[in-house]
């Protein structure tokens, strides 16, 4: 009888007593970090803000297409067409050309607020059957686009947010 009270009490005790601690977990939330798609480092001085279509008028012209050179390409302008989402700050972006085996090209982008991480994709542009982006790193998708070319400068039009595009110039880097 002893025996069965002793337990009792035992297993009374032990009920009443707190939990073990839980072991302590890293709380702290990880750094963000950057896809690493590329190399291209985009020129920190040459920073761009979008424009509203009406300031711009070219904006709404025909891209007539073209051979795009390879080499490197800083944006100069961009323009927000229809109900194009943008960026909201300047940032400066570099955009790497390199051809294809399949014939057509790859983009390497490299775009960055002042101060703020790199956001960085890899992408195929074909023109046939129609030019297009196909994202191989950073985002994923195909995309339509139209685009201008000329030796020393390239244009391209995006779709940007539902119902919008951007009209992006760039000028090849000597």
């Amino acid at each position: 009888m002893r025996t069965l009270f002793a337990t009792a009490a035992l297993a009374a005790l032990v009920a009443c007593s707190p939990p073990a601690p839980a072991p302590q977990q890293d709380t702290s939330t990880p750094p963000p970090t950057e896809i690493a798609c590329n190399t291209v480092a985009p020129d920190p001085a040459r920073q761009v803000g979008v424009e509203e279509e009406l300031a711009v008028a070219a904006a709404a012209s025909d891209l007539r297409g073209g051979r795009i050179a390879p080499g490197t390409y800083d944006l100069t302008q961009a323009v927000r067409i229809g109900s194009a989402t943008g960026w909201t700050n300047t940032r400066s972006v570099a955009l790497e050309v390199t051809e294809a085996a399949n014939g057509g090209v790859t983009f390497n982008w490299a775009g960055a607020e002042p101060g703020g991480l790199i956001d960085r994709w890899t992408a195929d542009f074909t023109e046939t059957p129609s030019p297009g982006i196909t994202y191989t790193c950073g985002r994923v998708g195909t995309v339509a686009a139209e685009f201008s070319a000329t030796p020393d400068s390239l244009e391209l039009r995006l779709p940007d947010g539902a119902n919008g595009r951007l009209n992006l110039s760039f000028a090849r880097r000597p």
